[in-house]
């Protein structure tokens, strides 16, 4: 459960980041070393969203892959 940092709301964590554009739609992922190429992906990046305020947060869930 994530509280926001404006208002400490419960925010709501069901949504992922895309990026798109006109000829393809893709997830938001962390990856570590390798550039834009990277086949060393850690998982995707998600948000939460507070339905009081509209404060965004960003965050990764899967930290078992990055410790």
């Amino acid at each position: 459960m994530r509280k926001c940092l404006r208002c400490d709301e419960v925010m709501v964590e069901d949504y992922m980041l895309k990026t798109e554009n006109l000829t393809a739609v893709a997830s938001v992922v962390l990856a570590k070393g390798g550039g834009i190429f990277s086949s060393n992906t850690k998982g995707k990046v998600k948000a939460a969203v507070c339905p009081k305020c509209g404060e965004i947060s960003i965050f990764f869930d899967e930290l078992n892959k990055i410790k």
